[in-house]
């Protein structure tokens, strides 16, 4: 693997780390234990977020046109409402038993939502280094993959402290609490 391939998979594991995707992940993941469905539901949610990524910053490195150049505070608005309304949703709807799938779409969706609002910084960021289109590309592909894979790692280990907190019933609110305050943050910030 070279750098090209490296850096932007380092860089997208990093970006895993930001306050609103661990909240996002954290507020959204179903109450699931195995370790296995806790991967795939956030390398669904990274799937998610490197799906605009990828048609975006492709569509931009052929023509130039960049649709998100007045969007991206808008977006994470957005993405605040969203950690908004999934806090509220975790806090007051009763534990019980969920379909799978059901949950697999709208964590989709959170990654989507997530994965266009920050579209526009990960095209900007890389696109007056990279010299030919096919390197530009590889570049998406790597976040995207770094992206599906620390989204992944993260969901295990949060998937696990919160296996501990179920049985601490008194802080199980902290997770839905984090999420609504870090939203309003987010729509102060942003609008």
């Amino acid at each position: 693997m070279t750098a090209t391939t490296l850096f932007p998979i380092f860089l997208s594991l990093v970006h895993c780390l930001e306050t609103d995707h661990v909240l996002a992940v954290a507020t959204v993941s179903a109450k699931e234990t195995k370790a296995k469905s806790l991967f795939y539901q956030e390398v669904t949610w990274g799937i998610g977020h490197s799906i605009p990524i990828i048609l975006i910053g492709t569509l931009y490195i052929w023509s130039k046109i960049f649709i998100l150049r007045d969007m991206p505070f808008s977006l994470e608005v957005i993405v605040g409402i969203v950690l908004i309304v999934a806090g509220v949703f975790k806090l007051t709807r009763k534990p019980r038993s969920e379909k799978l799938n059901n949950h697999i779409k709208a964590i989709l969706l959170v990654g989507l939502l997530h994965g266009l609002a920050g579209s526009s910084s990960v095209i900007l960021a890389h696109t007056g280094t990279q010299t030919s289109v096919a390197t530009q590309v590889l570049y998406f592909f790597g976040f995207s993959i770094g992206s599906m894979t620390g989204m992944g790692i993260i969901n295990l280990f949060l998937g696990k402290i919160e296996g501990l907190l179920a049985y601490i019933k008194k802080i199980q609110w902290l997770i839905p609490v984090l999420s609504i305050g870090y939203g309003l943050f987010m729509i102060y910030k942003f609008s």
